[in-house]
């Protein structure tokens, strides 16, 4: 087999790669423990934030309680001690015998001595704004700040001990972080009310507060705010500690984790590495034939797609080339050899194929003995030659089990974004044209637009078209009719216009056609027919005897429903059977004459009229007019265009005109489209005319609006009065529309 080496292949057919998964898995580890290990870090260090602050606030509780025990214990047990002996504490004690320090003089003693025992890790010191020693005093903004605090909690008098709550603020200095803690210190005894009292009327006392800008000859209360105790911790220390457990335990953390992912990628790349090769195996087998190994219909399908969305993104997208293979006589081979046969047959075809196509498409099995082949970026010619080598190739005799087999093939092509712009209606298109290549004479066909009749606008023309007559939306168009004897509008010819909703105008021609191919025509026919007649009624009733002609399609001329249809119509509308026409072509009727003999006899039989539309442009076989039911015989526009200067058309004319009396029939020239042409029919007496030069087709409503105006006319007027250009009968009144 021969390989198909194209990038696109190798993009579409669903192979999976186990490199980019495993970096994906690999990645992912990795972010995970990334990702852990910063989370461990950020709740970890918050919890040791907090943690750090209510330990340190415990340990400042703890250092307030165990100085207030201290002094408690020294006033209780010293102090008191010495005041039964008869002696005492003084703030001059070192000058006198027999006495000791004040308490609070023993509580600044301890603050210094604790902070010089417990290496730095707090300090504490008595502070009061009523302190006459400056180091004891409010010094900085944290003790303003918090001695407010405490004083906003005293009380006038209080009755019993107050709930004093303590300050604290966590603050930056040079010495880093620290916690300030200032708790308060009351009067918290009789004795040290009435020292303090006492003191604050000394005149040495009063001397100081004047100076230092106290307010001299404060006079305490039990209980109330006389100092306070202030604790500071350095938290930085402890921070640096808990920081290098907390490193230690991370790491630990992240081993573990690391190990915990190794085992994960380990089973996972183990896992990867064992299902690899069956994933590549089913995906090679979900995209490929198992019979030929060339890519599917799946495959195809995702090309397809892919050349699709390439050009729906990019302002010009690839073009490509979409060729469609059957081949012939296969299902002779395989009926006659055996199945067996009959896939080494397709096999070899299938080497056949990619070999004539190398690296230039993309080769896939549809299924059976269908192919396709896409060829991206190639021309015309060049999608020619290459089918040309794809036929070179399948119709070489096959030696299969000493056999010497020969096969056909069916090539057809179609373009993209030519003929189809998605991917079902490229496949549909290049089917469509493998099958004509098939049904025709040559091998290779392209797709033709104009010849497929299941083309997707067809489809939606065909429901427009269905609820068009349905919905009776239809327009019809009059042309008059007139003879030249009388110069008298003798009748109108009916004749159908359509605007599609999607395509816009439609002619006659086309949505004729499309009608009788879904099988509408019957439809149709009947709705003309009962619009015409009810016109031709109303015009007739007011006071204008007209006749209306109506075409009938060669399926209603060979419809034994015909009659029924017709007498329904005249039965319904009122229209005297005189005064409708029916045209026919000579080629409806020659489709077969006999039955068509039989029809039209029935329908004459009713008194409705017959003419032969467009003589002289299919077979013009004389014999019919003898077989046939008709009255009126209408030479085809193609004779009448050029009469005036071309004398075989000339000729034609009179000899058709002298036929038509001959048989006794009317004559009738449509096309007349200037004044040459209606002189020549008015100086050999034509019996009616009708074209541009006179009047074009009109709607209803307005043709109504100018009959009093057209119903009559003098042709020697008209051709005097003319300049040999087409002018409307009712030019005057309205401009001559030159649309067809």
């Amino acid at each position: 087999m021969t390989a198909i080496n194209l990038p696109l292949v190798r993009r579409l057919t669903g192979k999976l790669s186990g490199i980019p998964l495993r970096i994906q898995i690999t990645a992912m580890c990795c972010s995970f423990v990334v990702v852990v290990s910063l989370v461990t870090w950020i709740i970890v260090s918050r919890s040791q934030e907090q943690v750090i602050q209510f330990e340190a606030l415990k340990l400042a509780d703890i250092v307030v309680n165990q100085a207030a025990s201290a002094r408690s214990a020294y006033s209780s047990l010293a102090v008191s001690k010495l005041k039964a002996d008869g002696l005492g504490a003084s703030e001059f004690s070192a000058d006198q015998p027999g006495h000791i320090p004040l308490p609070a003089q023993f509580l600044k003693d301890l603050s210094f001595r604790s902070q010089q025992d417990n290496n730095g890790l707090f300090s504490f010191r008595p502070i009061s704004k009523w302190n006459l020693a400056p180091e004891h005093g409010i010094r900085n903004k944290f003790q303003e700040w918090a001695w407010e605090q405490l004083e906003s909690q005293n009380r006038r008098a209080p009755e019993t001990p107050l709930e004093w709550t303590p300050v604290w603020r966590i603050s930056e200095d040079e010495q880093g972080k620290v916690l300030r803690y200032l708790t308060a210190d009351p009067a918290a005894s009789p004795s040290c009310v009435n020292c303090h009292n006492a003191l604050e009327k000394r005149a040495d006392v009063i001397a100081k507060r004047i100076a230092s800008g106290v307010k001299p000859g404060n006079q305490w209360q039990l209980h109330e705010l006389l100092g306070a105790i202030e604790i500071t911790i350095p938290l930085d220390r402890v921070a640096a500690l808990a920081r290098e457990q907390t490193r230690d335990g991370l790491l630990i953390v992240l081993g573990i984790t690391i190990i915990g992912v190794c085992g994960v990628c380990f089973i996972v790349f183990y896992d990867v590495a064992r299902t690899h090769a069956a994933t590549e195996k089913l995906a090679f087998h979900a995209n490929h034939d198992s019979l030929t190994g060339l890519p599917n219909r799946f495959a195809l399908e995702s090309t397809l797609n892919e050349l699709v969305m390439e050009n729906e993104e990019q302002a010009r997208g690839e073009s490509a080339t979409l060729v469609f293979l059957d081949l012939d006589n296969f299902k002779q081979i395989n009926d006659t050899l055996g199945h067996e046969t009959g896939d080494k047959v397709l096999t070899m075809g299938a080497n056949r194929i990619a070999q004539a196509v190398a690296a230039d498409g993309f080769v896939a099995r549809l299924g059976g003995d269908e192919f396709a082949v896409v060829l991206p970026g190639k021309s015309v010619e060049q999608v020619n030659a290459i089918a040309g080598q794809i036929a070179d190739s399948i119709i070489q005799p096959y030696e299969v089990e000493g056999y010497k087999l020969s096969l056909g093939v069916s090539i057809g092509a179609a373009l993209f974004p030519e003929n189809a712009h998605s991917t079902s209606e490229l496949l549909r298109c290049a089917d469509v044209a493998m099958y004509t290549a098939k049904n025709g004479p040559l091998t290779f066909a392209w797709y033709d637009p104009a010849s497929d009749t299941n083309a997707v606008s067809n489809l939606v023309m065909k429901d427009e078209l269905r609820e068009a007559i349905e919905n009776d939306t239809l327009d019809v168009h009059y042309q008059p009719k007139y003879c030249l004897n009388t110069g008298r509008m003798t009748g109108v010819e009916a004749l159908a216009r359509w605007h599609s909703p999607s395509a816009g105008f439609v002619p006659p021609d086309v949505f004729i056609s499309l009608a009788e191919h879904v099988g509408l025509i019957n439809d149709l026919t009947s709705l003309i027919l009962n619009n015409a007649a009810s016109q031709c009624q109303r015009w007739r009733q007011m006071g204008f005897d007209l006749t209306v002609s109506v075409n009938l399609s060669a399926m209603n001329l060979h419809d034994g429903t015909l009659p029924t249809l017709i007498s329904n119509c005249l039965s319904t509308t009122g229209l005297p059977a005189s005064a409708l026409i029916l045209e026919v072509t000579e080629g409806t009727v020659m489709t077969d004459i006999e039955r068509a003999c039989e029809v039209l006899s029935q329908v004459r039989s009713l008194g409705v009229t017959f003419s032969v539309d467009d003589y002289g442009a299919g077979y013009s076989s004389l014999s019919y007019l003898n077989k046939l039911p008709v009255s009126e015989l209408k030479l085809d526009r193609a004779f009448i265009t050029h009469v005036g200067s071309s004398e075989k058309d000339a000729v034609i004319v009179r000899a058709t005109l002298e036929l038509a009396r001959n048989l006794g029939l009317t004559m009738v020239a449509e096309g007349v489209e200037d004044a040459a042409a209606l002189d020549f029919l008015c100086s050999i007496h034509c019996d009616q005319v009708q074209g541009y030069f006179l009047c074009r087709p009109l709607p209803a409503h307005e043709l109504e609006r100018r009959l009093p105006y057209i119903h009559r006319f003098s042709p020697v007027a008209l051709h005097d009065s003319g300049s040999g250009q087409a002018s409307d009968l009712s030019s005057e009144e309205i401009p001559r529309d030159k649309a067809a």
